[in-house]
C-alpha cells in the first residue's frame, strides 16, 4: 500500500511538471493579432497579423493580410511601439513600446512595455516578461506565473533618459536593483542616493525621486520620447489558467 502511495505521488508530480512545461511552451509559441506598427522614421503600417511581443523579442513577425504567404520580420530596433487588438474586440486597443535595454540580471536587452512615470530628467518603463490576449474579453494581460507553481515572473522597471540609447534596469517588482547600480543612476544628487541607502526612499517612491532629480528642469528641455496616441485600457495580471 505504501509503495502504491509513493507511485501515485510520483505520478502526480510528473503530471504537474508536464502541465507546467506545456504552459511554458504555449507562452513561447508566437500569437498573432491585428495591429499597427509605429516606426522610428515616423511612418506606421497596419497588419492583419502582428506578433504579440514578449521579453527577448528582437524581431516581430507580421503579415499584411492573413491570406498572404509567409511573414515579414521587422527589427525591433526600428520600432517605436505597436498598437494591437483582438479581432473580436477592435475597440480594445493596447499599446506596447519597444524598450532597448542594457543587459542586467540575466534579463534580455529586448523589452516591451509602457511608460508609467517620469519627469524631464527621465522616464520609467514598466515591462513584463510575458503578455497574453484574453480571447473572451480582448484584454491584454500580464502573465505572472506559469503552471500554477514556482515563483512569479518579475515586473521590470527600466529608466530611460534623454540622450540614452539604452534603458537601465532600476527596479524589479517592489525593490531597487543593487545599491551599486542605484549609486550610478542617481549620482547627480547625493542626497537622493543617501536617502535610498538609509531606507528613507524606497522603490515605490520612484516618481518623487524623478521629480527631485529633475529639479528646475522643464519638460521641453528633454528629448521627448515618441508617443503613440490611442484609447488604451488597463492591463491585468493573470496566470496560465485564464
Amino acid at each position: 500500500m505504501k509503495k502504491l502511495g509513493i507511485i501515485l505521488i510520483a505520478l502526480l508530480a510528473a503530471i504537474a511538471v508536464q502541465a507546467q512545461f506545456i504552459a511554458q511552451m504555449s507562452l513561447m509559441t508566437p500569437h498573432y493579432y491585428p495591429g499597427e506598427v509605429f516606426f522610428k522614421d515616423g511612418h506606421s503600417e497596419e497588419f492583419e497579423e502582428v506578433e504579440l511581443p514578449r521579453s527577448g523579442k528582437g524581431k516581430l513577425s507580421v503579415r499584411k493580410k492573413a491570406s498572404d504567404k509567409g511573414k515579414r520580420e521587422i527589427e525591433a530596433i526600428d520600432i517605436v511601439g505597436i498598437k494591437i487588438w483582438h479581432k473580436n474586440f477592435p475597440d480594445k486597443v493596447h499599446v506596447l513600446y519597444y524598450v532597448p535595454c542594457e543587459k542586467a540580471q540575466m534579463h534580455s536587452e529586448h523589452q516591451w512595455g509602457n511608460p508609467v512615470m517620469g519627469s524631464a530628467w527621465g522616464t520609467i518603463f514598466q515591462c513584463e516578461i510575458n503578455y497574453q490576449m484574453d480571447k473572451k474579453t480582448g484584454e491584454l494581460e500580464f502573465v505572472k506565473f506559469v503552471g500554477g507553481t514556482g515563483p512569479n515572473t518579475p515586473t521590470l522597471y527600466y529608466l530611460l533618459r534623454p540622450g540614452w540609447d539604452k534603458a537601465q534596469l532600476v527596479r524589479t517588482d517592489y525593490h531597487f536593483v543593487s545599491k551599486k547600480k542605484i549609486e550610478e543612476l542617481f549620482a547627480e544628487k547625493e542626497e537622493i542616493v543617501t536617502a535610498i541607502k538609509k531606507g528613507k526612499l524606497k522603490a515605490t517612491d520612484l516618481q518623487y525621486i524623478l521629480d527631485e532629480m529633475a529639479g528646475g528642469m522643464q519638460e521641453n528641455e528633454q528629448t521627448s520620447i515618441p508617443s503613440i496616441q490611442t484609447d488604451s485600457v488597463t492591463n491585468g495580471e493573470v496566470g496560465d489558467d485564464e
